[in-house]
C-alpha cells in the first residue's frame, strides 16, 4: 500500500469515529406526535432555515458538477 492509500483508511476512520460518536452522544427523545403538513414543512424551510437550505443546495451541485467532471472520458 502507498502512502496515500493509508491516508485515506486513516481519514476515512476518523470521519466515520466522529459521526458515530455524535450520533451516539444525541439525546434521541420521540416526543409527541403531532401532524405537519406540507405547507409548515416549506415555510420552516424557507423562512427559518432558508440560508441553510441555500448552501446546502449550491454544495449538493458543487457535488453533481465533481462527479461529471470526474466521469467524463479523457478524449486523447
Amino acid at each position: 500500500m502507498n502512502r496515500h492509500a493509508i491516508a485515506s483508511i486513516i481519514a476515512a476512520l476518523a470521519l466515520f469515529l466522529i459521526v458515530l460518536g455524535s450520533i451516539l452522544s444525541v439525546n434521541w427523545n420521540a416526543g409527541e406526535m403531532t401532524e405537519v403538513g406540507t405547507e409548515r414543512v416549506g415555510s420552516s424551510l424557507f423562512d427559518e432555515y432558508g440560508f441553510t437550505f441555500l448552501v446546502v443546495g449550491l454544495l449538493m451541485f458543487a457535488a453533481m458538477m465533481g462527479g461529471v467532471f470526474l466521469a467524463k472520458e479523457d478524449d486523447r
